[in-house]
């Protein structure tokens, strides 16, 4: 699967989700859910290490699955293309690591 059809995808199934709760995606919530998502992934990251009866590996994994997802739904509400972002954004800072 090529990076705009994984968005799309994403995208879609979000949509799927914003339908069931009966609201839709908007960038801050979006932004709200991400923020979200990585203090879960942050507790876990400090469970595995030092609180490791607490530490959950699903958790840890469906927190950095979660991130992926709203960080590609932010993209998508706002126009951006993922793949072509970061496509550009690796040929300019190559530009400085080849001097």
């Amino acid at each position: 699967m090529e990076v705009d059809d994984f968005q799309k995808e994403i995208f879609k199934f979000m949509n799927m989700w914003a339908k069931k709760r009966g609201s839709p995606d908007t960038e801050q919530l979006t932004f709200n859910h991400l923020i979200e998502e990585m203090g879960e992934l942050a507790r876990e990251f400090v469970n595995r290490d030092a609180r490791k009866d607490k530490f959950s590996d699903k958790e840890y994994n469906n927190a950095i699955g979660d991130i992926l997802i709203n960080l590609v739904l932010l993209a998508e509400l706002r126009g951006v293309k993922i793949e072509k972002l970061v496509k550009d954004i690796i040929r300019e800072d190559s530009k400085g690591l080849l001097k």
